[in-house]
């Protein structure tokens, strides 16, 4: 939405940063969550080993690093909204290529 209150209302850009920097906290929360919390089977824990450590480690780290960029967002919106967006496609990318990459059956 950064973006197109930067053309439609300026005035709203502040508020929408505000609330793209906590959404990108919340996401790096649950991101925490998930790669510390346990995982019930021996295949869940090869596809977080796989996003976190594995093939797809550079486009994990790569989201978090740009989704941390994100949380700048009431510094400089536009650059911050790129930079979250591109980390949560980042993040995703590796999230379903890793679960895809072990057996699972």
């Amino acid at each position: 939405l950064v973006p197109v209150a930067l053309t439609i209302e300026p005035a709203a850009v502040p508020h929408i940063a505000l609330l793209l920097a906590g959404s990108c906290a919340v996401h790096l929360l649950m991101i925490a969550g998930q790669v510390t919390l346990g995982h019930p089977t021996a295949h869940a824990r090869l596809a977080a080993w796989h996003m976190t450590h594995g093939r797809f480690r550079l486009w994990f780290w790569l989201g978090i690093v740009l989704v941390t960029v994100g949380m700048l967002a009431p510094v400089a919106p536009p650059f911050a909204a790129a930079a979250a967006l591109a980390g949560l496609l980042a993040h995703e990318h590796a999230y379903v290529q890793a679960g895809q990459a072990v057996p699972l059956a």
